[in-house]
């Protein structure tokens, strides 16, 4: 596992991977659907945030409960 951040550039870019890799019979069609289902999450997680963003900026005197563990 490493530690550097992620951003829609690099989910872009695997996404592409995976349907080169795919094309050229490197990987299989469940491996690329778990591909694509992690990036679909991922993509969930990045349009949460931007709601929520939007909603502070918008609603300011709204208090979001912070879920982090």
């Amino acid at each position: 596992m490493t530690n550097s951040k992620t951003s829609t550039r690099e989910l872009l870019k695997l996404t592409f991977e995976a349907i080169v890799a795919l094309k050229n019979k490197e990987i299989a069609v469940d491996d690329a659907k778990a591909q694509a289902w992690l990036i679909k999450q991922a993509n969930n997680l990045y349009r949460y945030e931007l709601d929520r963003a939007i909603a502070l900026k918008k609603f300011e005197e709204l208090e979001i409960r912070n879920i982090e563990s």
